[in-house]
């Protein structure tokens, strides 16, 4: 063998060495996996084709969850929005249950107790409820203008009130009919006029170009380029795209890998793992149904109750 030859295979065996993880390793991202099973735009490090995570971030698709909100969006296809938390510090997300500040005149998601906003000029001062804005597909941000900027609905009402009085008969006050201002009020909603104040740009990731993600929030190691033709889908969510099956099953082929010293109560671990696998277990205690020909596989919020007794660590 000449010193070329050896010299790769050197090469190769120290770059398997730094990019193949350790048992414990992987479980630990396959734990992180399944504890963001139900966490919006979550992408999974589970790597469907290998049958195994290798802790790099799959960017896939996750499915769509229906919820009919004016500001709830999710990105079809590629892309990534940037948000800024409030020391100016830049990410990006996926994550798309958007909230309005009032104070601010801005649009951000709320992760954990912290705000993050998006990358968006202030929004109009007439803008006083989350109901003036639309998000469309194309990512432009649209607020409804109001015929009376100044005061909003408070001053409409104020101007109609004396229109619509009621006066009750028992006590001899009077009152505001409150149903007929209703009606006025959406009338005039259907002829506002609407502005187009920004838009949301998309920005393009790869999964090498990641340096933090903690399951909402993306740190990159370089500037990404933009995407030129964004789309979104208006009042949806994207769900993560992590499969429980698929994860579960990898997690029992790694603790029989892991020496005693790395994972504490091994065998409890397997027979939760097995027992986690079982239709009729998955049907009644993770997703709450009994005998549903089709479950809602997106309400798993009975998973978080088993998963941290399969953490390394739990005794």
């Amino acid at each position: 063998m000449n010193k070329k030859s050896l010299f790769l295979m050197i090469l190769l065996f120290l770059c398997i060495d730094v990019y193949c993880l350790s048992p414990e390793e992987e479980y630990d991202f396959l734990i992180k996996d399944l504890y963001n099973y139900s966490t919006h735009a979550y992408k999974r490090t589970f790597d469907f084709e290998k049958d195994k995570s290798e802790g790099i971030i799959n960017l896939s698709q996750g499915n769509v969850q229906v919820t009919n909100l004016y500001l709830d969006i999710a990105i079809l296809s590629n892309g990534f929005f940037k948000v800024k938390d409030e020391q100016g510090n830049v990410y990006y997300t996926r994550f798309g249950e958007l909230r309005y500040d009032s104070e601010s005149c801005s649009l951000y998601i709320l992760v954990g107790n912290s705000k993050f906003f998006l990358d968006l000029k202030p929004l109009p001062k007439y803008v006083f409820v989350s109901d003036q804005i639309r998000i469309r597909r194309d990512g432009s941000v649209e607020c409804v203008i109001p015929e009376e900027k100044s005061n909003g609905n408070d001053g409409l009402i104020k101007s109609m009130s004396g229109m619509f009085e009621l006066k009750n008969g028992l006590s001899g006050k009077t009152g505001i009919d409150d149903e007929r201002i209703d009606e006025i009020i959406k009338e005039q909603k259907k002829e506002e006029k609407k502005e187009i104040i920004d838009k949301i740009i998309l920005y393009n990731i790869e999964e090498t170009d990641i340096d933090f993600y903690d399951g909402y929030l993306i740190k990159t190691k370089n500037s990404p380029d933009v995407i030129s033709t964004p789309h979104f889908e208006i009042g949806v969510l994207e769900m993560s795209n992590v499969l429980i099956d698929k994860v579960l099953i990898r997690m029992l082929f790694v603790i029989e890998k892991l020496d005693d010293s790395k994972i504490k109560q091994k065998e409890i671990k397997k027979y939760l793992i097995q027992k986690m696998l079982d239709p009729d277990f998955i049907r009644v205690k993770l997703f709450g149904y009994f005998y549903e020909e089709h479950p809602n596989l997106n309400d798993i919020s009975g998973l978080k109750e088993y998963v941290h007794f399969l953490e390394r660590a739990y005794e």
